[in-house]
């Protein structure tokens, strides 16, 4: 019986290269349907008042407008790249558990439920996210999720992501992924499908320093960072995870 291995790359990939072969995916409704922050999820008063705790807990961090300082921006394309085609609730968890931060983490998770969902209403107010007229919770939070009103859906660049596909030899004595599965986002705690249905898109995988050629012909699964949109422009591979030695 094959046995799965693990194997760990550091790659440089082409900037010209990877490739969304065929047809694009069919892009999906982001528009607000049930179960998405454009739904209303957070009411005004909830994100002033969120507004208020960020300055206090917060802004030292994050920047007085969201717009990063010593850690991560939480708003525009950063907030995007983080947050993109997850859901609300795994927000709020990141936030709660995290947040504020000090030196020996003794901070973190000590603010109370409400003041944690007070401060991510307004994370989703300065995004541009609409109020409605039920204030945000960590039961009402659940499943809502993360994605853009408009555009195709494609995970931006950046994103840390999930890919399967058939491990082949490119052009040049690259490496190349055929078949593959459009990019889900990597979510802590959180392991993806390995067995995910394959696809139609194809990238190139450039300078692989680990010997991977007894895995040619597998199917593989791949964790990377997407250069462009959706992967169009490579995968900035991290690790890959052979799943069966063949591609199926």
């Amino acid at each position: 019986m094959f046995s799965a291995a693990v194997f760990v790359v550091s790659v440089a990939v082409s900037m010209s290269s990877a490739t969304l072969a065929g047809t694009q995916a069919t892009p999906r409704a982001g528009n607000g349907g049930t179960g998405s922050v454009w739904n209303g999820v957070f009411t005004d008063a909830q994100a002033q008042r969120g507004r208020r705790f960020y300055s206090e807990h917060c802004a030292s961090c994050h920047g007085a407008n969201l717009e990063g300082g010593e850690y991560r921006p939480l708003q525009g394309e950063r907030f995007w790249i983080a947050w993109q085609d997850t859901t609300v609730d795994y927000l709020l968890g990141k936030v709660s558990t995290t947040m504020p931060h000090s030196e020996d983490g003794s901070l973190k998770g000590t603010l109370g439920a409400h003041v944690y969902a007070d401060i991510v209403a307004h994370i989703l107010n300065t995004n541009g996210f609409p109020a409605g007229t039920s204030e945000l919770t960590p039961a009402s939070a659940a499943g809502i999720q993360i994605l853009k009103k408009d555009g195709t859906g494609e995970l931006p660049a950046g994103a840390f992501a999930h890919v399967v596909g058939c491990l082949a030899r490119g052009a040049d004595r690259t490496w190349a992924l055929q078949r593959s599965s459009r990019p889900v986002r990597v979510m802590d705690g959180r392991d993806p499908d390995v067995n995910a249905p394959l696809g139609d898109r194809e990238y190139a995988l450039m300078f692989v320093l680990t010997p991977l050629d007894k895995f040619v012909g597998h199917r593989v699964s791949v964790r990377a960072s997407l250069i462009g949109d959706g992967g169009a422009k490579g995968l900035n591979v991290s690790a890959i995870r052979s799943v069966s030695a063949t591609c199926e």
